[in-house]
């Protein structure tokens, strides 16, 4: 079986810290993924779809082209299962999105790789839904940090 990292925690891992509040949050999330990848008993499942987006957010977040240019080969190491997002996964993820009012794109990350990941990681929130919970169990490696992309990191309590 394979995990499921989020895209925010690349982000998070890769994209140096804009608030010094958050340079924590930017450790622990490259911590994260450091360990993920050193270690030879977790393999990654990712869809062509979240490779493009997690590029995209590394531009846009000032990473050189360079440096996405080899995070990007190293998406095609043995580590990585690259699975590709077809139509139907668009149309589940269209409709699931229309039902939860949770944005397409958190579905558009699970739906391609849903059939053989055993654990998502995700510090956004609209993972903790039962949509994302039914495929696999959801974890929070960043807790109590939550992440959600177009705001900064905040501090789950019991209220959220």
């Amino acid at each position: 079986m394979y995990s499921l990292v989020d895209t925010n925690l690349w982000h998070f891992a890769y994209v140096k810290p804009k608030e010094g509040e958050f340079v924590k949050v930017h450790l622990q999330a490259r911590e994260f993924i450091s360990s993920m990848l050193k270690n030879q008993d977790i393999n990654i499942a990712i869809s062509t779809y979240q490779i493009a987006e997690i590029l995209e957010m590394l531009r846009r977040g000032g990473m050189s082209k360079v440096q996405r240019k080899i995070i990007s080969e190293n998406f095609g190491l043995a580590k990585f299962k690259i699975m590709p997002l077809l139509n139907n996964h668009v149309v589940e993820a269209f409709q699931k999105s229309s039902i939860s009012n949770i944005h397409i794109y958190d579905y558009l990350v699970v739906i391609p790789v849903k059939e053989i990941v055993s654990k998502i990681y995700s510090a956004d929130d609209h993972f903790q839904h039962e949509d994302f919970k039914a495929i696999s169990e959801v974890i929070n490696p960043l807790s109590p940090w939550i992440l959600r992309e177009g705001r900064g990191p905040i501090i789950q309590n019991e209220d959220n």
